[in-house]
């Protein structure tokens, strides 16, 4: 099968040629036309006056849809719903590859007025927009390390956001390495919990040891068990690197038999901190990776288990990570909120959104700084206008900021989310053809009704 092409229309809108059939992308949109009906369907998405086939009808409004939805991304009030807390700096492991570099012991803390008055921001605009409160619970350290802190956030939020009347979902991250009295609180306080962990025994151990160069696969298989018993979801977050690539399907089966996750939420491995250049990923092993998910992703889904990764999600329409086209408020240590979830302090200058002003003022947004940043991020995206995946990817970041840096042509990401955005269109334009192959023979045209493919 060709590679997908852009149709000559102001509307993005894509055609990609097989012998048996060719295929019709708008984002979110697939549609499967017989090769002696294409041309015919392709006149059609261009031509306003003549009378349209219904594929052609639903892919020009589908077009038209990402458009508005991607316009408004980088135009709508910066109105956060999500609230982000890096609690503090610290960690007791010592992974190789740690873009936050933290530090062994709680050196800096999030004030609790500065998490009220960030709080009270988010809620306002949650109850404004009738939705539930989000709080996530992340970091540049392991949020669990200081328990009295985290306890006494979750209570003074949960009081916060009984008299917003609002529901709230609470997620944690972490690196499982906890007792297990510090396992079950944990499960007990939060709705979901995500849980870092990269494979069996050796590669865990060599990626994420502790500070004192033991192992921590065993705390991680441990916490997973307790996190089940309790009945919390769990998901499993794994960062592949170029030592683990060629292991994915085996680390996938690990996971699905001992940790049990809900589901996998896979990375390569940052280029940040403390993973140098040399440590990452080559444009040119992008064919390598995406050949090992594929076979990963077979594995999990012999378990039933979905096996993802976030840099393109068809599901959606997105950019880059950048919080400020996110509605995610995040909180470093220092007090400051940042756009980047890579910024663990304050950050270069562009990427400060907020502050805390005074208790009386409450907490500051720099409409400045997020408009600024989305002007860069709009022209950032501007090299992907031919790219089929462009609605659906984050490019080159979070290795490359495009709001700072030009990112480099055809990077690994880019490489890497084109080639599993193609892949799942072609397996979805397979099914289709040989579940519809009749239909498509009388009806020219075979459709995949909105982000169902």
């Amino acid at each position: 099968m060709s590679d997908f092409y852009r149709l000559p229309t102001a509307l993005p809108l894509f055609r990609a040629d097989h012998p048996a059939y060719a295929l019709f992308y708008a984002p979110g949109y697939l549609a499967v036309a017989t090769t002696d009906y294409a041309d015919t369907l392709a006149q059609q998405l261009g031509d306003f006056t003549a009378d349209r086939h219904p594929a052609a009808t639903a892919l020009r409004r589908w077009a038209a849809q990402a458009q508005a939805a991607r316009a408004a991304l980088f135009t709508q009030p910066f109105a956060p719903v999500c609230l982000t807390l890096y609690l503090h700096n610290a960690c007791q492991l010592q992974c190789n590859y740690c873009y936050a570099d933290p530090t062994p012991r709680p050196a800096q803390r999030l004030s609790l007025p500065t998490i009220r008055a960030a709080a009270r921001l988010v809620m306002a605009n949650c109850r404004a927009q009738g939705r539930p409160f989000t709080l996530v619970c992340h970091g540049g350290g392991e949020p669990t390390l200081d328990r009295p802190l985290l306890a006494r956030v979750l209570a003074e939020l949960a009081q916060l956001a009984t008299a917003y009347d609002l529901p709230t979902f609470r997620y944690v991250a972490t690196n499982g390495v906890l007792s297990a009295a510090a396992a079950r609180w944990l499960a007990q306080q939060f709705d979901l919990i995500g849980l870092s962990c990269d494979g069996p025994p050796d590669v865990q151990n060599g990626q994420r040891p502790l500070r004192s160069g033991q192992g921590s696969a065993r705390f991680v298989e441990r916490t997973a068990q307790i996190i089940h018993a309790a009945g919390t979801p769990l998901h499993v977050r794994v960062t592949i690197t170029p030592q683990s690539v060629t292991r994915q399907a085996e680390i996938a089966a690990y996971l699905c038999t001992t940790l049990r996750p809900a589901e996998i939420h896979v990375e390569p491995v940052y280029h940040a901190g403390r993973a140098a250049a040399a440590a990452c990923f080559t444009p040119e092993q992008a064919d390598l990776f995406v050949a090992e998910f594929s076979k990963a992703k077979l594995a999990a889904q012999g378990y039933d288990v979905p096996w993802r990764m976030s840099g393109s999600r068809a599901a959606e329409i997105h950019g880059p990570y950048c919080h400020v086209l996110r509605q995610v408020l995040q909180l470093t240590p220092g007090g400051g909120a940042v756009a980047c979830f890579k910024e663990v302090q304050d950050g270069a200058a562009l990427l400060q959104i907020g502050r805390l002003e005074t208790a009386a003022a409450g907490f500051r947004i720099d409409s400045g700084n997020i408009h600024t940043l989305r002007t860069h991020l709009e022209t950032a995206v501007a090299p992907c206008a031919a790219c089929f995946n462009q609605y659906h990817c984050a490019g080159a970041c979070p290795d490359f900021c495009p709001a700072l840096e030009t990112p480099p042509a055809a990077s690994f990401r880019c490489r890497v989310n084109r080639q599993l955005m193609m892949a799942h269109l072609r397996e979805t334009a397979i099914y289709l053809w040989a579940n519809c192959a009749a239909a498509a023979v009388a009806g020219k045209v075979i459709q995949s009704y909105g982000y169902a493919c």
